[in-house]
């Protein structure tokens, strides 16, 4: 079968077997793997056995004796599985349990089959109904990281969040914002992505105005949280300004090249800011970000998603990075 892998910062098509499966696993027929921005973070800095594609959904080609999913089922799955006993579950760190970061599908989603484990089968695993196209369920990974961070900064009703990158985990934050009654406001470079924000708030590609419309918004608070889903280290010292008192900076992004900054702690003290990161789901967030879009309540297809086959992967990468599109998807033809 063919696959896509990484090595040394690059990704190529390769020919490898077919994954064989054991008892409670099954080999999903990939229809559609989306592209992360975290699968071209791994390629930019040369990670190390990096496996490439996790948002993913097909059909069931076969299945193992206790497979929760029989063959002919259409399936979306999550790449991580939790252990939910360790220190971390119980806190409600699941993506920071150690065994949380040691799982994976094989060979990775962009692949014509993959082997779905037996814990992922068991846990992460849903039954994609009728009339949803694979497009939408496969976003159900990355809609259910932005679920998780939306929730711990606990957003809801007569906040005034602000959005700082506009790509498409920026975009997925406005609309679920929007969805639980938060007023987002968007900052972003691209004049494109501003406009399209503007189906979930305002937006500007000035950094003043953007402040601005967060004082605006708030009857002169400021931002109740503002989020990173981009940027550099010194534009969040900067937003730190911009923040209500007992606000919070919100980072939900890996910073490349340089991550480190310069922050004022004696503000951070003194006004009760708080500074709060998300970095991956859970179980029940997962579960949460699959029924929003089985009952379309969020439409992933808003991001205008652009299709391409496994063997322009370099060009789906492309599309990304020059802003061609907010995402790419990938299919085996």
């Amino acid at each position: 079968m063919k696959a896509i892998l990484a090595r040394d910062g690059h990704a190529s098509l390769a020919e490898v077997p077919v994954p064989t499966i054991g008892d409670g696993e099954f080999l999903l027929a990939v229809e559609v793997c989306g592209l992360c921005g975290t699968d071209l973070m791994k390629l930019d800095t040369r990670a190390q056995g990096a496996v490439l594609g996790h948002e993913l959904c097909g059909t069931v080609a076969k299945a193992g004796r206790g497979s929760p999913f029989p063959a002919g089922e259409r399936v979306v799955v999550s790449h991580h599985v939790p252990c939910l006993s360790c220190h971390y579950c119980r806190k409600g760190q699941e993506s920071m349990c150690r065994q949380f970061k040691s799982t994976n599908i094989e060979p990775g989603g962009f692949a014509e089959f993959v082997r779905v484990p037996a814990l992922h089968a068991q846990h992460a695993a849903f039954k994609v109904p009728a009339g949803l196209d694979s497009i939408s369920a496969s976003q159900t990974e990355p809609l259910a990281c932005v679920l998780r961070n939306v929730k711990r900064i606990g957003a809801g009703t007569g906040d005034v969040i602000g959005i700082i990158g506009l790509g498409a985990i920026g975009q997925m934050t406005g609309q679920l914002l929007k969805l639980f009654g938060a007023t987002p406001v968007g900052l972003d470079l691209d004049a494109d992505r501003v406009k399209k924000f503007a189906r979930w708030g305002t937006a500007t590609s000035n950094a003043e105005e953007f402040s601005r419309l967060g004082r605006d918004q708030s009857s002169g608070r400021g931002f109740d949280a503002i989020i990173f889903s981009a940027g550099t280290p010194a534009l969040v010292a900067r937003c730190v300004a911009w923040l209500r008192d007992g606000g919070i900076l919100n980072v939900f992004a890996s910073f490349h090249p340089d991550p480190l900054m310069t922050l004022d702690l004696n503000e951070i003290y003194h006004r009760e800011l708080s500074v709060l990161s998300s970095y991956s789901p859970s179980l029940a967030d997962l579960k949460e970000s699959f029924d929003l879009i089985a009952s379309k309540r969020f439409n992933p297809l808003l991001l205008a998603p652009m299709s391409f086959p496994f063997s322009s992967f370099n060009d789906a990468v492309k599309a990304v990075k020059s802003r061609q599109t907010l995402k790419s998807v990938l299919v085996p033809k």
